[in-house]
């Protein structure tokens, strides 16, 4: 043990003389009853108590592309079904060659759904469903946005009447709450959280989205898919699901420098013609996704 010695000599001591004598301020606690306090405990309370997350959903405005990321103000969506013909003939064809949208003919509906907005009509409504990954019976449904059936201008003629029923398309436009404030704004934007996009790698957070018709005048839902090259005959699993399959839809959620954006990306089978997502059309055509049914 080391000990500082001095020698004090009596004659040098007068009356009132003090002595400063330093202590040393290094100890070790012999029973670690600070490491317990200081150190396990709150690692343990830490370890026992389930990480924070700011569970608060943001706004994601709709990008076209995947390379510029420029905000879109509004877009289309088609939907195509088999001509009631062709599936009564037991060989389903679609309504036209291209990315063109379907008649309310070809769903049972009749003219005076349309002039009359009757209630098998306006509740008749596209539910668009986001899933963490892109293989069904083992994705999480994530979040839905439903969009009610509206007559708007794409249904009406230059008089402001609805057109035909085997005339009057089968089409919605989605369009900014503040800029396009004639058009629907449910399923514009995604509504997500903040804190999962920001941890993700690069920032880009990845969803898959399917899109079902609900149609009120017969009770059928109706799945619909963003590419026609598809056997209704013959179809198989390979067909409809993964990242090469034409049933989901890949979105992805990215914080682009403090603006939180998404953008719809395809696979090869969704963007080839007829394409099911076309986002960068030529001017003054909008950005449209074209939904074709999969099954009679």
């Amino acid at each position: 043990m080391f000990v500082d010695k001095r020698k004090i000599l009596l004659g040098n001591i007068g009356s009132g003389t003090t002595i400063d004598i330093s202590l040393g301020s290094n100890f070790f606690p012999v029973d670690n009853s600070e490491l317990i306090e200081n150190k396990f405990v709150k690692d343990e309370i830490k370890k026992s108590i389930n990480p924070i997350v700011d569970y608060k959903k943001i706004i994601f405005k709709p990008s076209d592309s995947d390379v510029s990321w420029n905000l879109i103000d509004k877009f289309r969506i088609n939907l195509n079904f088999y001509k009631p013909e062709s599936i009564a003939a037991e060989a389903p064809v679609h309504r036209g060659s291209g990315a063109e949208p379907g008649v309310y003919s070809d769903i049972n509906f009749t003219f005076d759904d349309i002039f009359c907005r009757t209630s098998r009509f306006i509740n008749s409504f596209i539910r668009l469903s986001f899933f963490d990954n892109p293989y069904s019976g083992r994705n999480q449904l994530l979040t839905t946005a439903d969009v009610y059936t509206q007559v708007g201008r794409l249904q009406e003629d230059e008089f402001g009447f609805p057109l035909g029923v085997d005339m009057c398309p089968i089409s919605f436009i989605l369009g900014d709450p503040v800029l396009q404030p004639e058009e629907v704004h449910e399923g514009f934007h995604i509504y997500w959280f903040q804190d999962l996009v920001d941890s993700a790698p690069n920032k880009e957070y990845e969803m898959y989205m399917t899109l079902q018709f609900n149609n009120a005048g017969n009770g059928r839902i109706y799945e619909l898919a963003a590419s026609r090259d598809i056997n209704p005959d013959n179809i198989t699993i390979n067909d409809l699901e993964g990242e090469d399959g034409i049933f989901y839809l890949k979105v992805i959620l990215k914080n682009d420098n403090g603006v939180y954006k998404y953008r719809f990306t395809p696979n090869t089978k969704q963007s080839q013609p007829p394409p099911g997502v076309n986002l960068i059309p030529p001017t003054p055509a909008l950005p449209t996704l074209t939904f074709w049914q999969i099954t009679p």
